[in-house]
């Protein structure tokens, strides 16, 4: 007489957790394409608020969320949290800090830039390199990932045109021809005062991002200079970085196809 031999104990959990497996993996994608839109959304506002003056307050709420999306949001999805995390997160709230003091404070406080300078220039820069890395470990190509791409490009650009920004506040006249607000006053005016002349160095920060150079904006000293052509490299070192992980992507997903 043939015995039947019961069935592995196993294996309805195997079964069991592999769905289970695809379903958080599937939720995972999901939560990173969110956190991709939601970048390259908030970039849009910003660039949207320096075309129309009547938002122009929404610039600087969007960089401030921005920097909460980066260091906080991101990282707390991580179960575990490393020490580089943690440095992550608190230089993302001492940029967001820099800038309030920075938004607050009279013109003529000229080293109030200085903290918002540094402290953004490491924040970004460290931002677009974990971008490119989580770009890099994307497995296919899809429009989600495209936003990020873009989402850290216009990242860099608007980066670049508040350091600028900052330098003007640093060292004024950094930056000619300049319109400057009707009646403002440099002893009594605070930074918020100034926006529309910042709006016009965003746009100069994105020219040299571009490499478009229409020269109606110029800068005019070292610093400015170096800060002008720091950008268009770093712009299309960006470029020339994404591109190719994205066309290698998805060239092996054709050869596998």
């Amino acid at each position: 007489m043939l015995c039947r031999s019961p069935a592995p104990a196993n294996l309805g959990i195997l079964v069991i957790s592999e769905p289970i497996t695809v379903h958080s993996e599937r939720a995972r994608s999901q939560k990173k394409e969110a956190i991709y839109q939601l970048l390259l959304a908030l970039c849009l506002m910003v660039m949207a608020s320096f075309a129309f003056p009547l938002i122009t307050w929404l610039g600087n709420l969007g960089y401030a969320l921005i920097a909460l999306l980066l260091t906080q949001l991101v990282i707390r999805r991580k179960k575990v949290l490393g020490v580089h995390d943690r440095l992550y997160q608190a230089l993302g709230l001492v940029a967001l800090l820099t800038q309030l003091l920075w938004l607050f404070t009279p013109m003529h406080w000229q080293f109030s830039g200085v903290p918002l300078v540094l402290s953004w220039t490491l924040m970004v820069g460290w931002s677009v390199v974990r971008l490119v890395k989580r770009l890099a470990s994307e497995q296919h190509v899809n429009s989600s990932v495209l936003m990020g791409a873009a989402a850290g490009y216009l990242l860099i650009g608007l980066t670049s045109g508040l350091v600028m920004v900052g330098v003007e506040t640093i060292q004024p006249n950094s930056f000619e021809p300049m319109s400057m607000p009707n009646g403002a006053d440099m002893s009594t005016a605070s930074v918020l005062d100034w926006m529309p002349v910042f709006a016009q160095i965003n746009y100069f920060a994105f020219i040299c991002l571009t490499t478009v150079g229409f020269g109606d904006i110029t800068p005019m000293n070292p610093l400015a200079r170096m800060l002008a052509v720091s950008t268009g490299v770093i712009g299309q070192l960006y470029l020339a970085v994404v591109m190719g992980i994205l066309i290698g992507r998805f060239s092996s997903e054709l050869r596998k196809s």
